[in-house]
């Protein structure tokens, strides 16, 4: 492989960077509209994207201006004909033995567009085991300098990808690798950055997702409490299937109803699994643009935001950071938070109460919360829109991801506000799969 050092390039004040990412630029999803974000603000004549598409992604997301490649990636979840040990060193036996031709192919290809491209750096977005392997792989071989993206926690894609101990440790290591060999690392929350810290002994900046629509938010959001029922919106993907369960079970117990008004929950998102023993009222939108997102979660009384509960998943609670809050802010509806304390909205909502917050998965418990959002009184309803507000304008919004993801790039190097983690010499690099 040719090394960035040797690619001929005029000296100019441009920073110019190659993406790779199992997500593409304008993709569906939540993904998808960040790197597309990410790539307008710095400029699309400035960017390149090498694609990592899995064998069912669909045709090449076109965003105008970017150069968006499509690399293959094959042979990333577990194979496992038998249960147990057995099942596992199979596992273990079959990616060993075709996963690395893969990854040297996947990095040829990386590097004929870092070639054509000659960037400053590599952005990775570490979102798959690709991802994180290639990215590993192009360092290694090739110097190349590396910014990184962290979304979700490794052990996250792990456990999504049924991966076995061994293919786990090879991927933990990649990860370490990456972060601690990246001049500048992006977290998705505090939790995250000092968490972090402490594994890796990498100091890291958070950047949050902002969305910006004015005509939403102009003059204040007025009451949606004027039709023939409340709404509770939802909007993304379901993270947190046992909050949702729950929310929907005590609705049931309530016969969605509150007094003599029907209560309809709407959600917005690409799938959804649900369990229905009794007349529901459920409106299904489907994908929709975060323009069209937005005004519909405006029709709503109440927005849900949930973070899950189960015990195994613990670490994805304390480590992510719902990008829908980025939306649901820009709405100001009350948002009711269904998280358990150790969640990493625990302590953001301890700062910025924007709803009730219901720490139980338990029926009667969510029913309260319920019935609280839904009927808050106008002086708790006011709090709650003008703190939703105030996060809107000084934490999740435009200006802040610009100013975020140009620090990251190294377009601009100054403070943003949250300063780095200072990391103690007496921290120990931990490159031991989190349990």
């Amino acid at each position: 492989m040719s090394s960035l050092h040797s690619i001929p390039r005029e000296v100019d004040s441009i920073v110019r960077t190659v993406i790779l990412s199992g997500t593409a630029p304008a993709e569906p999803g939540v993904g998808g509209v960040i790197l597309a974000d990410l790539v307008r603000t710095v400029g699309a004549e400035t960017c390149a994207c090498a694609w990592l598409a899995s064998r069912r992604a669909g045709s090449t997301p076109v965003l105008e201006g970017l150069t968006t490649v499509r690399i293959e990636r094959r042979y990333e979840t577990a194979f496992r004909p038998l249960r147990g040990i057995a099942g596992e060193v199979i596992s273990a036996t079959a990616l060993r033995a075709l996963r690395p031709a893969v990854l040297r192919e996947c990095a040829r290809e990386v590097m004929r567009l870092i070639d054509r491209h000659r960037p400053d750096h590599v952005l990775a977005v570490l979102e798959s085991p690709a991802a994180i392997q290639v990215a590993a792989r192009i360092h290694r071989d090739a110097g190349i300098p590396l910014r990184s993206l962290v979304w979700d926690d490794i052990e996250l894609l792990c456990r999504q990808a049924a991966l076995d101990r061994w293919t786990r440790r090879w991927l933990h290591d990649d990860f370490a690798y990456v972060l601690q060999h990246s001049r500048q690392t992006a977290v998705i929350c505090e939790n995250m950055r000092t968490a972090y810290a402490e594994r890796y002994g990498i100091s890291s900046m958070v950047l949050r997702h902002g969305v910006s629509v004015p005509e939403l938010v102009d003059g204040g959001a007025p009451s949606a409490r004027d039709g023939d029922h409340l709404r509770i919106g939802f909007a993304g993907s379901v993270t947190a299937p046992d909050c949702l369960h729950a929310v929907v079970q005590s609705l049931d117990s309530m016969n969605w109803r509150i007094g003599n008004r029907d209560i309809a929950l709407r959600l917005i998102g690409s799938r959804y699994l649900l369990d229905s023993r009794q007349p529901q009222r459920i409106e299904f939108l489907g994908w929709r643009s975060v323009a069209e997102t937005c005004r519909f979660l405006r029709e709503c009384d109440l927005l849900y935001l949930p973070q899950t509960f189960a015990a195994d998943l613990r670490f994805f609670s304390e480590l992510s950071f719902p990008t829908k809050l980025s939306t649901y802010v820009a709405v100001q509806r009350p948002i009711l938070l269904h998280a358990p304390e150790y969640a990493s909205l625990a302590e953001f909502w301890n700062g910025h109460e924007m709803g009730p917050w219901c720490k139980s998965l338990e029926s009667d418990a969510v029913g309260r919360e319920v019935v609280r959002g839904l009927d808050p009184g106008d002086s708790a309803e006011l709090r709650w829109q003008n703190e939703s507000k105030r996060v809107c304008e000084n934490i999740l919004n435009v200006v802040s991801f610009s100013r975020g993801i140009r620090r990251l790039l190294g377009i601009e190097e100054q403070d943003t506000g949250q300063p780095d983690v200072e990391i103690p010499a007496s921290v120990i690099v931990c490159r031991e799969p989190v349990h």
